[in-house]
């Protein structure tokens, strides 16, 4: 017999109760009869209306399902589409692989460095060279060392740079007892270093330039060095040995070109003013009679007037008495002419007119004073002894005639007129010697315009002017502009000087500035009528010679003029702010001359007065050389010799009177001179004593070239020289031995002094005067000795300075390659280092260059002997120094014996004390450095308007593809140490982890000795070069004068906020960030170059960031893929545990933040909105569902009854939340969302020292971090959106298996799950009992020991693994040791088999046996496919009932079969048909509603027996709150009755499980007949409960009977079909045996 659930039977009971009644209220209705067909056809229509209603029925489930199917497929869709997870785990898993470490727990800071310096190294990388592309600007073109020819070409080439040359000038001699000059020369070096350039920050030379030779000079040309800010560093330059500029070479040929053309324009007017000289100097001559030129030119060769005076009276009376002189060697007439007379005036003037020549007759010529003398013939003749005479003279004697030296008589004799002979010897002396003084002017004119002039026209002559100036101006250059040297005299090759004078050499421009531009292509009239032949032809007159000097005269003036015109094409047009316009020769010339310009000085390059052709070139200059110590920084080094000018009343000449010393004029009385000697005390307090102040002062004291002429310098050092020396103690020593006082008291005056000085008469000298003088010699030659020792120890070390450079030289020649010397050099200093590579490698070049190695150690060897050298010139000094004791005690010793007065003693006293003052001076400045710092900044700027974006950022990828924004963040949170809890065992440690705290801590690498990063450059000796980095006056309220471990540190300017006790700056400074813990930040910003990053890190590390203090330190980074527009969030933190591990935890999140930029995202947000409408209609629907139910049973909360009912809600509600959580994140944050590509956070990525300090106050940084947490934020969002909609799609799932229930074949699952579910909840509390106990167990033993039991936690996940069949951690058990060990065995087997092999097996039986109870419920085995098709075929037959007559369709089938079953239209909507499912209380096997229940207890209450009265009375507590009863009090009421039936069905009953029964089984078991009466036909009706019992059991009987028809015909089915199978094989073995039968038999 088959037994109803409860749900049914409580619903047979009502239907049953109401056919009940109406049976009793119309019998005739359910009587069934024979023969009735009308009330047979009719159940038979109403059994085919149900199963009309049931299919119709599951067409509506198959229909919801669908839909329900529909929207869960577009919100999976939409949900995919949001996500993007596959494109999104592109970017996850490039970014993780790179940047995520390789472990979670970290045993050191060494392997966090490790990590940090891998992702930097994989980050942070620089363009590839050379793959063809140029990524401007971090990839550019090459200059020096630095850029990348390959993609970019050269820099040069690109862009319009400044061609500079850098010249350097050093001496480093030196003082002896000082530094040697070897140690300065190898300390010092230089380099050319950016301070601001658009590409790299590392200088231009990768090593300093040294210094090779004591003195020299070393110039490079620079020609690709980019725009920027640059810094020429000279290093370890302590005494100012090194001077030198950086100049702007295009600057520089542009001067030496205007340079040059002045050089041979000045030279060429040298020699053109040398030939006008000469040749005005030759027609002044001519214009000068015979006489005029003897008493101007030929009396200048005499010795003295006399002897000339004798001379003239010789010549004159041979030329006017000679004539009547017999001539014996004649036989008739005068041996004497009037042509042989006047011959010598044959070339001379007239004197009374300087343009006619002479033309006298022997009368007029006699007749003439002015020739001959009006007294009577005397003659006479000088005899006696010789003197030499010029060149100019002529021999006397009569027959012999000289150019060289003559000799002339001394003594007057007068010649005896008687003697004929003698007489006239006299005549032809005297004519010979007028016509030597004739041949004499006439060779001065022919040697003026020949010989002199011309000379040999390469070294004399005027070309020698030439060549004069042309020295003159080199050396002056060398000597003052040594930059102009090349460009002026060596660099230019050109040939052509009028076309080219830009690149003429000057031996090609002084023809040019010679001869003109005229007479350059023409010939020159007035020079060739002045050739040799035509002025030393013996027939021309001196006249005739006039004319042709003035022509050429005329002539060079013409090409002065042509020359000057000469037009002079500009260097450049225009370069930078100069603008350099065309020029002639005569333009340069004049403003040279304006300027102070000479025939040997050249004024300065930017002198003002230059006008137009000024030039700056020098871009940065700065000064220095052998003695600048005795200037540099005087105020700190030396101030008492830093002086001030101080106005002279007076005039000072020096004097070699020792008397009178000074010869001076009086400035305040108009210049009156001071008279008077050193006996005169005006003449001493005037003259003497402020010109002995002036001269000790200007030797000793410093003004630096400020004073005045009328202006001293005095300085505090000078003051201390006592200038009165009537005062000095050691003058006064002197004088006290003169034997004399009184001469000597009235030789030196005394001025301002009080009383006398006492004489020491006791004391006598015992020494001779000889003895006194030898002891002086002796001194003189000592002191000779030193001077000549101190020559020749001079002398040495210039030979041993030529040495060096010999040496050096001769290595530079062998080596033959400059870069072994280089290599060399680094070999050494890393072989010092400890680098044994470089050591073999220098091993291996020393071998091969031997030679080149010899030189070198002859080089140092020459070194090491002027460092010897040295002490030898100390030890001089010393001897010196005695030397002048020696000689004040021997001018002491020589002015007592009277050798020497007692004013030349003062004299010398005066140069003594000079000297010494000198001497002091030199010896303390030579050894106090002239500046602390070791480097000295020469900046200058470099700016050709080359304009190159440095704000660009670098491009720097994750993978390929995943640009990094900003850069990478980290984060760091310290602790204090602090006194630990006590203990027994304090003595081992006493600090622990303490409070957090935000000190600065760290040092910065730059200042810290032994780093890699330390730079000497800033460790000068009076630590200021770290305030410019930190500079404590820049806080609000610096702290100072600490108390440190019973000291005071950080005085004053180290400020405990910014230095530690040690006086180190601090490297990492505590800095609010906002959404972090106090902390430390920093930053690695995107546009730090590969270099750069690691300098970073080797900072970080270095600067110690991490140390035991570290509590924390996170480190976040920020991606964007641009073809995926993906963004990433990377954040990993390590924490450093008390433990001593430190763990590593880290997230990394991708999200889109740009939700609509394509088709795909237009596409995408259609199907959105549709979707929110869809979800919106869902939850009003559910709205609508608790309205109707507020409606229908008067409270809505009976709609929550339903568990299913919460489910749909909470999912539609959550659906809701969702939707509108995303329309809030794509439309509020994510576009809005912003972030730029960088931050300047810091002040400078490539400072020199304090790397972290910020930019803006940190404003940038903040931002940066603002960013960071921005998309932090945004990300999160999206995770809880994708977390809450993973919670959606599995009440989707639920909902769906909810709806497929009504399928038998598709809820199996559910049904099983549900059927189980009592037994499963039992099972989980005994296996989580067991399985918490063992994950327990396992934390307490192993815990301790293997990782996987660290936590509870990580053993609760172990044992998980364990039952999924990871079973790994059985080795680290087995591993353990000693009883662990045994334990570990004992817990993995025990866990194995009661777990594992029995709970988790229980677990399975629990669902197999549900499963195949559910299955055995399962009758319907009609397939989904199958009902779907039938299903659709039906609806397809019921759509063309519309429209064809020969189907009907659905709706109106139904109509009839409702008609025909006689159902009203209320019928289904009775109060019955639609109960819900309630719970049911089964007692006795019999399951009842509530309703019955009532039933029964009303029965029981008509046949209960009275009450007792005691039970009245009841207990304690309901005596003590009894209530006012009546006298009915003893039956209960229908109400109590109700209550109590609701209560107990409330409390004990149960859901029928199969109420979802088909409900045809239920409308056939209503529809059956019930008995019509219990007893005969006409008696009464039965009882109600007992009608109810019968039409029970025969709706029991009915559905089995049903049932087994049911079967019967399934079978029946499945035989017929079996039989035609069998038919149809028989009909194909028919066919088959026929064909063989059919074929032909072989033959």
């Amino acid at each position: 017999m088959r037994t109803f659930g409860p749900s049914k039977t409580a619903l047979h009971f009502r239907r049953a109760k109401k056919n009940a009644r109406e049976e009793a209220e119309d019998p005739q209705k359910y009587r069934l009869e024979e023969g009735d067909g009308t009330t047979h056809a009719q159940r038979i229509v109403r059994e085919l209306y149900l199963r009309y209603e049931k299919q119709l029925q599951r067409w509506k489930d198959y229909r919801n399902l669908f839909v329900f199917l529909c929207f869960v497929a577009l919100f999976l869709g939409v949900l995919y589409e949001q996500r993007n997870a596959g494109i999104s785990y592109q970017v996850h898993s490039t970014i993780e692989s790179v940047a995520a470490p390789s472990d979670n727990i970290m045993q050191d800071t060494d392997a966090v460095y490790t990590w940090l310096n891998g992702l930097l190294t994989e980050v942070w990388k620089d363009p590839v060279c050379g793959d063809g592309l140029c990524e401007a600007p971090f990839e550019f073109a090459s200059y020096s060392r630095f850029g990348c020819r390959a993609d970019c070409g050269k820099l040069s080439e690109v862009q319009n740079l400044t061609k500079v040359q850098i010249d350097i000038y050093y001496d480093f001699s030196h003082p002896v007892g000082s530094i040697p000059a070897s140690d300065l020369m190898q300390q010092a070096s230089w380099n050319l270093c950016p301070l601001e350039t658009a590409y790299s920050s590392d200088c231009y030379f990768d090593t300093d330039k040294q210094f090779d030779r004591l003195s020299g000079v070393q110039n490079f040309l620079i020609d690709d060095a980019p725009d920027g800010q640059w810094n020429l560093v000279v290093r370890r330059d302590i005494f100012n040995k090194v001077r030198g500029a950086v100049r702007d070479t295009t600057l520089v040929y542009a001067s030496a070109f205007y340079y040059k053309i002045y050089v041979a324009a000045a030279a060429a007017r040298a020699e053109q003013a040398f030939e006008i000289n000469l040749l005005n100097q030759a027609i002044n001559i001519t214009r000068q009679d015979f006489w005029t030129y003897a008493n101007s030119v030929i009396q200048a060769g005499y010795p003295n007037a006399t002897e000339y005076a004798a001379a003239v009276g010789w010549v004159q009376n041979a030329t006017c008495f000679c004539d009547s002189v017999a001539n014996d060697t004649v036989a008739s007439g005068t041996p004497f002419t009037a042509e042989a007379l006047m011959l010598y005036l044959n070339q001379s003037v007239s004197a009374a007119d300087p343009n006619a020549p002479f033309s006298y007759t022997l009368t007029q010529y006699k007749n003439d004073p002015y020739y001959c003398p009006t007294g009577p013939f005397d003659p006479r003749e000088w005899r006696g002894r010789n003197v030499t005479v010029n060149s100019t003279a002529l021999n006397a004697t009569a027959n012999a005639t000289a150019s060289g030296n003559v000799t002339w008589t001394k003594e007057l004799v007068t010649i005896n007129m008687a003697n004929q002979t003698a007489l006239r010897d006299w005549c032809v002396g005297g004519l010979n010697l007028s016509i030597a003084w004739r041949t004499n002017m006439t060779n001065t004119v022919q040697r003026l315009l020949i010989d002199r002039r011309l000379g040999d026209q390469r070294t004399t002559g005027k070309i020698a002017q030439r060549n004069t100036v042309n020295d003159r101006m080199l050396a002056f250059i060398r000597a003052n502009r040594p930059e102009l040297v090349a460009p002026v005299f060596n660099t230019p090759r050109g040939t052509v000087a009028l076309q080219d004078p830009i690149n003429a050499r000057l031996e090609y421009l002084y023809p040019l500035y010679v001869d003109g531009v005229k007479y350059s292509t023409e010939p020159q009239r007035a020079a060739l009528n002045m050739t040799r032949r035509i002025v030393y032809n013996t027939t021309v007159h001196l006249l005739n010679l006039r004319p042709r000097a003035q022509a050429r005269i005329a002539e060079v003036n013409e090409q002065i003029a042509d020359v000057r015109a000469i037009a002079l094409p500009s260097p450049i047009t225009s370069y930078q702010n100069y603008t350099f316009a065309n020029a002639s020769v005569g333009d340069v010339y004049d403003a040279f001359l304006a300027a102070g310009a000479s025939s040997f000085t050249v004024p300065a390059p930017s002198n003002a007065s230059l006008g137009a052709f000024s030039v700056a070139y020098n871009l940065v200059e700065w000064l220095g050389n052998t003695t600048a110590y005795m200037r540099c920084d005087l105020s700190d080094r030396g101030a008492e010799y830093v002086g001030e000018c101080v106005a002279m009343n007076n005039t000072c000449i020096a004097s070699t009177n020792d008397t009178v010393p000074y010869n001076c004029t009086d400035l305040t009385n108009n210049g009156a001179p001071i008279t008077g000697n050193l006996s005169n005390p005006d003449y001493r307090m005037r003259c003497e004593t402020p010109c002995d102040r002036r001269f000790d002062c200007n030797t000793i004291c410093e003004c630096y070239g400020t004073c005045a002429a009328t202006e001293y310098c005095e300085c505090d050092a000078c003051i201390q020289l006592n200038v009165n020396a009537a005062a000095d103690t050691q003058f006064v020593d002197i004088r006290s031995i003169v034997q004399d006082q009184a001469a000597a008291s009235a030789s030196i005056a005394s001025i301002g002094l009080s009383g006398t000085v006492n004489r020491r008469a006791s004391r006598r000298l015992l020494t001779t005067n000889e003895e006194i003088a030898a002891q002086l010699g002796n001194v003189l030659t000592q002191v000779g000795t030193v001077s000549t020792q101190q020559s020749s120890i001079a002398t040495q070390m210039a030979t041993l300075k030529a040495q060096v450079d010999r040496a050096n030289q001769l290595a530079e020649a062998r080596a033959n390659d400059n870069r072994l010397i280089d290599l060399i050099n680094a070999g050494r200093a890393d072989i010092q280092a400890g680098q044994a590579r470089v050591e073999a490698k220098l091993d291996e070049i020393i071998g091969k260059q031997n030679q080149a190695l010899a030189a070198a150690e002859d080089a140092a060897k020459a070194l090491s002997a002027i460092q010897g050298l040295a002490e030898r010139q100390v030890a001089a000094q010393r001897a010196l120094e005695t030397a002048v004791t020696n000689q004040l005690s021997a001018i002491k010793t020589a002015t007592y014996q009277s050798i020497i007065t007692l004013t030349q003693a003062l004299a010398l006293w005066k140069r003594a004390r000079r000297d010494r003052a000198l001497t002091l001076k030199a010896a303390k400045l030579a050894n106090v450095p002239c500046t602390s710092d070791p480097v000295a900044a020469n900046t200058f700027t470099l700016d050709n308007g080359n304009v190159v974006d440095t704000t660009t950022s670098r491009e720097r990828n994750v993978g390929l593809t995943n640009r990094v924004i900003g850069g990478l963040l980290l984060h760091q949170t310290r602790t204090n140490e602090t006194l630990c809890p006590e203990s027994k065992f304090d003595k081992i440690q006493k600090t622990c982890t303490g409070p957090q705290t935000v000190a600065s801590f760290g040092v910065d690498p730059v200042f810290k000795r032994g780093t890699t990063m330390y730079n000497p450059d800033y460790d000068d000796v009076n630590g200021t070069k770290v305030l410019d980095f930190y500079n404590c006056s820049v806080l609000s309220a610096p702290t100072y004068n600490v108390s440190f471990l019973n000291q005071t540190v950080n005085p004053a300017p180290y400020c405990a906020e910014l230095y530690n006790p040690q006086e180190l700056p601090y490297a990492f400074h505590f800095f609010p960030l906002s959404g972090k813990d106090d902390g430390f930040p920093v930053w690695f910003d995107i546009n730090l170059s590969q270099d750069g990053a690691q300098t970073w890190f080797t900072y970080l590390q270095e600067g110690l960031y991490l140390d035991q203090n570290t509590r924390t330190m996170t480190a976040e980074m920020v991606t964007y893929n641009a073809p995926l527009r993906i963004f990433s969030y990377f954040y990993i933190k390590f924490y450093f545990s008390d433990g001593g591990s430190i763990k590593v935890t880290y997230r990394l999140n991708t999200a889109r933040v740009e939700l609509n930029n394509s088709y795909e995202d237009d596409v995408r947000f259609a199907f959105e909105i549709i979707l929110s409408m869809w979800i919106s209609l869902l939850l009003l629907i559910n709205f609508w569902d608790i309205a109707m139910c507020q409606k229908t049973k008067g409270n809505f909360l009976k709609y929550f009854l339903s568990g299913w009912n919460w489910v749909e809600f909470c999912s539609n509600g959550l659906l809701f939340s969702c939707m509108v959580m995303w329309w809030v994140i794509s439309n509020q944050y994510a576009s809005q969302f912003e972030i730029p590509i960088r931050r300047d956070v810091y002040a400078g990525l490539s400072a020199d020292a304090n790397f972290l300090a910020l930019q803006a106050d940190g404003t940038f940084l903040n931002e940066a971090n603002n960013d960071f947490e921005e998309l932090k934020q945004l990300v999160d969002m999206f995770n809880w959106y994708f977390a809450l909609n993973g919670i959606n799609i599995l009440l989707l799932i639920a909902r769906v298996l909810k709806l497929m229930d009504f399928q038998p074949r598709l809820g199996v699952v559910t049904r099983s799950l549900w059927l189980a579910g009592p037994d499963l909840c039992h099972f989980a509390i005994v296996a989580g009992m067991v399985f918490v106990g063992y994950a327990m167990m396992g934390h307490l033993i192993f815990g301790n020991a293997v990782p996987a039991f660290a936590t509870f936690g990580d053993a609760i996940n172990t044992c998980f693994e364990i039952l999924l069949g990871n079973i790994d951690v059985n080795a680290d058990l087995r591993a353990l040791g000693g009883l662990q060990s045994v334990a570990g065995a004992l817990w993995f087997w025990s866990y194995e088999l009661l777990v594992y092999m029995v709970l988790l097996n229980f677990l399975l039986a629990i669902i197999v046996d549900a499963f195949s109870e559910v299955k055995e419920k399962t009758h319907e085995t009609v397939g989904i496919h199958t009902e779907l098709f039938q299903l659709l075929r039906d609806k397809w037959r019921s759509l063309l009932g519309r429209c064809s007559p020969n189907y009907i369709s659905d709706a109106k089938l139904g109509e009839l079969l409702r008609q025909w079953a006689g159902e009203g239209d209320d019928k289904d909507d009775s109060p019955e048909v639609r109960e819900e499912k309630r719970k049911l209380l089964t007692i006795l096997n019999e399951d009842m509603d509530e309703e019955t229940l009532r039933e029964v207890f009303e029965e029981c209450l008509r046949d209960a027996p009275a009450a007792d009265p005691k039970a009245k009375q009841g207990n304690l507590l309901s005596r003590l709150f009894k209530r006012n009863v009546g006298a009915g009090d003893t039956e209960a009421t229908k109400k109590e009755i109700e209550q109590a039936a609701h209560y107990i069905v409330e409390r004990f009953g149960a859901v029928p499980e199969d109420y979802n029964e088909d409900e045809d089984d239920d409308q056939d078991q209503m529809q059956a007949p019930a008995p019509a009466m219990i007893g005969g036909g006409g008696g009464m009706p039965a009882a109600p409960g007992q009608r109810e019992a019968v039409l029970e059991k025969e709706r029991d009987q009915l559905a089995q009977a049903l049932e087994r028809l049911a079967e019967v015909q399934r079978e029946l089915a499945e035989g017929q079909r079996n039989l035609m199978s069998g038919q149809k094989q028989l009909a194909e073995q028919q066919s088959k045996l026929v064909q063989l039968m059919n074929e032909t038999p072989p033959q």
